[in-house]
């Protein structure tokens, strides 16, 4: 799975609710931008759900 994060979307430090939600820890913050660690996610779309700029999407 191959987590992507639309920076034209996502408002980053202002929001933070995927690094909230996601079970498995596979946001990070870093340098003030929002990070991911693919490799770490389960599949639950916690994160997706969570985002309300719909910033966060999935590829299998």
């Amino acid at each position: 799975m191959l987590i992507n994060i639309d920076y034209t979307k996502c408002i980053g430090i202002k929001c933070l609710d995927c690094l909230d939600i996601c079970p498995m820890n596979v946001f990070t913050l870093e340098d003030n931008t929002i990070v991911t660690r693919s490799s770490l996610c389960c599949g639950c779309q916690a994160c997706i759900d969570e985002c309300y700029y719909n910033a966060i999407s999935m590829q299998y």
